[in-house]
């Protein structure tokens, strides 16, 4: 917490927890239809997403931005729930995927731009809220992503980012922080007010039948597959996923069956993930959801 300590109030609040039964009944909901299972962009079950649905206070009426959208599996649910969302890569490859996979969604935007970059907002405008899910780790300049992003945020916006805050031998990325202070200092340069921090993890339940149906076959595939592949992907244009995506095609109803059905198991006992606020300096070695308020 920074000197003032703001965060008290903040954490108390969950940051933007919906406070009315207006403001429940207008946050955005799960939403799955039959035709999901051939339409949806091919994905490797992203649980991550269940984080949105906890804990990003994401309304109807907004205008979103989402860096790092992968495959775009996200975003395509997202974007029908709100006013407007852009994604932003900086993979030209991918960004022509995803504006063909996405190219009936007329509250699109699909930018190739670096979030690192200079003046990010010249290119992609202002926002209610920004979120990033495990691509804040590969980025290499955190505090240059971080201006960005508060420079494309409205006043009393919010950005939500979630990623692996763990050694480099655990993580794939260059970027964790082992103080708290040390990221306090880059959000406060920044030009954020507010900020929490939170550790992660899966409730016993979805624990227990991620890694069982999700983690553990997972974990076979790949080392049969570390054999010919780096180990360490920065970009997603770069990675096994993205450049067999074709190939893979023609298995996708199969595949989001199976993850349906999974997904299911997972949210059988509630919501998949709880959080813990983090309060003392130490905030490493952790899943870290970063919450903040400019």
């Amino acid at each position: 917490m920074n000197a003032e300590s703001p965060m008290a109030t903040i954490a108390n609040d969950r940051f933007g927890a919906a406070s009315s039964k207006q403001d429940r009944k207008d946050r955005i909901k799960r939403t799955h239809f039959l035709s999901d299972i051939w339409r949806a962009p091919l994905h490797d079950f992203p649980i991550r997403d269940e984080i949105l649905y906890q804990y990003a206070p994401i309304r109807k009426d907004m205008d979103v931005l989402e860096i790092g959208p992968g495959n775009g599996f996200t975003a395509f649910w997202l974007a029908r729930q709100v006013r407007h969302l852009t994604l932003v890569d900086i993979s030209a490859e991918n960004v022509r995927q995803l504006r063909q996979m996405l190219n009936g969604n007329s509250n699109v935007d699909v930018v190739c731009a670096d979030v690192c970059g200079r003046s990010l907002k010249d290119v992609v405008g202002s926002y209610d809220i920004a979120f990033g899910l495990e691509i804040f780790e590969l980025l290499p300049d955190p505090a240059a992503c971080l201006q960005n992003l508060a420079e494309v945020l409205r006043p009393g916006s919010q950005v939500l980012l979630q990623f692996p805050n763990y050694p480099p031998h655990r993580s794939p990325g260059e970027t964790h922080f082992k103080k708290r202070s040390e990221l306090e200092r880059i959000l406060r340069s920044a030009g954020f007010q507010e900020w929490a921090f939170y550790s992660l993890q899966l409730r016993t339940h979805a624990r227990v039948v991620y890694g069982l149906f999700h983690e553990r076959p997972l974990k076979l595939f790949r080392r049969i597959r570390e054999r010919t592949h780096q180990k360490h992907i920065l970009r997603y244009d770069q990675s096994w996923a993205f450049r067999t995506s074709h190939n893979l095609n023609s298995c996708k109803a199969l595949v989001h069956s199976a993850w349906a059905v999974l997904s299911a198991g997972c949210s059988l006992g509630g919501n998949c993930f709880k959080w813990q606020l983090l309060e003392e300096e130490d905030i490493f070695n952790c899943n870290l959801l970063l919450i903040a308020r400019r």
